[in-house]
């Protein structure tokens, strides 16, 4: 055969699948990779630390300058979901058997990455922890300053000692990185492993990871609160309300036609049974005043025989409120600490304004029980204070939440549920103590409980309206085997919860609503002009079903919210 001949026949050799084959598995893995790394390591420092021979390329080599700060790199396309780094993380943090402050979600989907036209299958893992962000929302809220940023390195942590197990930063949080753990009553998470930071070593999920996906870098302040403004390449919570300093790699956008694997599961939240009490008495104290006030303008010797009695009775319904608000403290002997955050936490900001009112009505129910003396003349201008005391408490109550930035919680809603709550608990409570006083002294009240049932009826009938509204949202998705199909509407999530998850619920708050609100104080204002006795027990059983379903109406509030969550967010 001619060498011509030959020469091009070998450049046209075709590879044979089997070649494919043979080639691929000449490869390394990922665990033979790490293994000849660590070999390689050890033969050329034998006298260097293991972990800084092994882990030195995941480390920074310097620390952070001023304006920089520590931050986790995650190679999306690097992570196996192995789950080595949750693994760690617990064990060298010395948490409870099953407990991390790391974990991992599967991202699943399909898209056209590579610009050929067709959307190909995506199958990626996401590990996170906390991401130290440059506006930590858990340090904004905490009432206790339980959290520091180092103005060194900005890790994020949280100081054990100081925390009163409130939970507050698990909902100031997007990503929901605190964790609680009732068996210490308090919060804890993750600090880059400062410690092993400080001392040149790898935190536990870094030197854990077999296929180094997990890594440490070091990030310019200003590039965290530019990169904030821009949604994360993957599915998550805004970024631009805290400023996280966590790096994504990726090859490709996870966020076009990918999604988290848990993102249908629609589970109900923590009911907080505690601060469900404490935001329908605490409303009620002050709704019980300004109704008082308010009604003294149409019927103005109403003051004269029920203002003692009003006063009292708030008194008496705020300080059991501010009673259940302890019980809700993994560490309710530190309950003082809660002030310590007034100049940024809302909740400490609540705290004070309820302690203020609770004094203030105090005072006044004394001034009103006085007959003469300076403290009797003090009473006109001590009620009044006390009742914007009150709706000012009222108002911090709305932003502990509104802050949070989730949509079920977004400001005007909670504005209108928390003044829905003050009105109709208000009017209950005054109309009870206008019928008893009526029933003692035999006054003629039948304009007070008139004005008070078109007051209770009208909100009634508003709240009522906006109830329903809100199960609409549930019918514009497809919803199958206990899945919402879209994920990307909070309020789709909320609704879905309202109807499927707890339609019980749903329905005993709409009828006592209706039977609180709307029949009861009707049915009052017909029974004074036969029996005043008759009355008054109508007034109760009103009052007593307003509150059962207001607390229905709390319980729900917490229940129900379903903010977008990270991957592998439910745990």
């Amino acid at each position: 055969m001619p060498a011509r001949h030959a020469h091009d026949m070998s450049e046209t050799t075709v590879r044979t699948l089997i070649d494919e084959f043979l080639a691929e598995q000449a490869g390394t893995t990922a665990v033979e990779r790490f293994a000849r790394a660590h070999d390689d390591a050890l033969d050329a420092s034998p006298t260097a630390p293991l972990a800084a021979r092994r882990y030195r390329d995941l480390l920074p080599a310097t620390p952070p300058a001023p304006g920089q700060q520590y931050a986790f790199e995650v190679d999306l396309d690097a992570c196996s979901g192995c789950k080595a780094c949750v693994v760690a993380c617990g064990s060298l943090n010395g948490l409870p058997s099953g407990q991390s402050f790391r974990r991992t979600g599967t991202l699943v989907g399909a898209n056209d990455a590579e610009g050929t036209g067709r959307n190909l299958p995506v199958l990626r893992t996401v590990t996170t922890a906390c991401h130290h962000c440059a506006e930590p929302g858990c340090l904004a809220g905490c009432p206790a300053d339980a959290y520091v940023k180092d103005p060194d390195t900005g890790v994020v942590r949280h100081l054990d000692d100081q925390c009163i197990g409130c939970q507050y930063c698990t909902l100031t949080c997007p990503y929901e990185i605190p964790a609680y753990d009732a068996e210490r009553g308090i919060v804890r998470k993750c600090d880059l492993c400062a410690d092993r930071l400080s001392a040149g070593e790898a935190p536990a999920c870094v030197q854990a990871c077999p296929t180094h996906a997990i890594s440490i870098r070091v990030v310019d302040l200003d590039d965290v609160h530019a990169r904030g403004e821009d949604p994360w390449p993957i599915p998550s919570p805004d970024p631009a309300v805290t400023r996280p300093a966590t790096r994504w790699r990726t090859s490709e956008d996870l966020r076009d036609g990918v999604r988290a694997v848990d993102a249908d599961a629609v589970v109900p939240g923590h009911a907080h049974p505690p601060l469900t009490v404490m935001l329908v008495l605490t409303q009620a104290a002050v709704g019980t005043l300004l109704a008082l006030l308010l009604g003294t303008w149409f019927v103005p010797e109403l003051a004269a025989v029920v203002a003692g009695p009003a006063a009292a009775t708030a008194l008496g319904t705020g300080v059991v409120a501010l009673g259940a608000s302890v019980l809700h403290l993994g560490r309710p002997l530190q309950a003082w600490r809660a002030v310590l955050g007034l100049r940024h936490s809302w909740l400490s900001r609540e705290i004070v304004a309820f302690g203020a009112f609770a004094g203030l009505t105090a005072t006044a129910a004394a001034a009103l029980a006085t007959p003469t003396g300076p403290l009797a003349e003090a009473a006109t201008w001590l009620l009044p204070t006390a009742t914007v005391v009150g709706l000012l408490g009222v108002f911090t109550s709305v932003m502990v939440y509104a802050v949070t930035g989730r949509r079920w919680w977004s400001t005007p809603r909670v504005a209108a549920r928390f003044a829905a709550t003050t009105a109709l608990t208000g009017c209950a409570t005054l109309l009870l103590v206008v019928v008893g006083t009526a029933a003692v002294t035999g006054a003629d009240v039948r304009g007070a409980v008139r004005a008070l049932a078109i007051a209770s009826g009208s909100v009634g009938v508003g709240v009522g309206a906006a109830d329903l509204a809100l199960l609409r949202h549930h019918r514009r998705h497809d919803v199958t085997a206990g899945r919402i199909a879209a994920i990307d509407d909070e309020l789709a999530r909320v609704a879905w919860l309202h109807v499927r998850r707890m339609p019980g619920l749903t329905a005993s708050r709409l009828v006592a609503l209706c039977l609180g609100a709307l029949a009861a104080p009707w049915l009052t204002w017909r029974m004074l002009a036969d029996d005043v006795g008759v009355g008054m027990l109508t007034a109760g059983a009103g009052l007593m079903t307003v509150v059962a379903g207001e607390l229905l109406e709390r319980w729900r509030f917490f229940t129900a919210s379903a903010p977008p969550r990270m991957p592998g967010g439910l745990r």
